[in-house]
């Protein structure tokens, strides 16, 4: 019994297939595939803030430490800022795996305003770490960039990918 309660946190992180595929002074971009889980995964924190961009649609289950509740439902191709937070579980409720890339901000810089989904205007996301938008092509003119393919989930530093798009450009301030 002691060993099946010791391997269930392992078996819960194992419900998200994840990759890094950057990792530098600026960015950490974690591409994760978020299975369908009954119960949450392991209790967590997000140390640094991040841009989350969801390659499918899904509903996704947050419970903080605090007993607080969030149910996010999220469309293919959504963006959003997630500041840094606290303790909580995350379940992704859908019945399929949900695709996320996630772009951890090193670089911190002022205090990031709050913003939730899509801002008004061409920007999803403008604050003093980093700028969010969509593009169809290039080129890109900013000196340090993450480029997401949002129908492949290619993940790139500095280039686009070689397919047709559309992108989301995140922007490294």
């Amino acid at each position: 019994m002691r060993l099946a309660l010791l391997l269930l946190p392992a078996a819960l992180l194992l419900a998200q297939d994840r990759n890094v595929p950057i990792d530098n002074e600026y960015v950490r971009v974690l591409s994760v595939v978020d299975q369908p889980l009954k119960q949450p995964g392991a209790l967590h924190e997000h140390k640094l803030n991040r841009v989350m961009i969801y390659l499918d649609p899904g509903e996704i289950q947050l419970r903080y430490k605090d007993g607080q509740e969030e149910n996010q439902h999220w469309n293919a191709g959504d963006v959003a800022w997630s500041p840094a937070s606290g303790l909580h579980t995350s379940r992704n409720a859908s019945p399929k795996p949900v695709r996320i890339v996630e772009i951890e901000l090193k670089v911190k810089k002022g205090k990031p305003k709050i913003m939730g989904r899509e801002a008004p205007g061409r920007n999803l996301v403008d604050n003093p770490q980093v700028r969010v938008y969509r593009a169809a092509k290039g080129p890109v003119t900013a000196p340090r960039y993450v480029a997401v393919d949002i129908r492949k989930g290619a993940v790139l530093w500095n280039q686009l990918p070689a397919s047709p798009g559309p992108f989301v450009i995140a922007e490294i301030k």
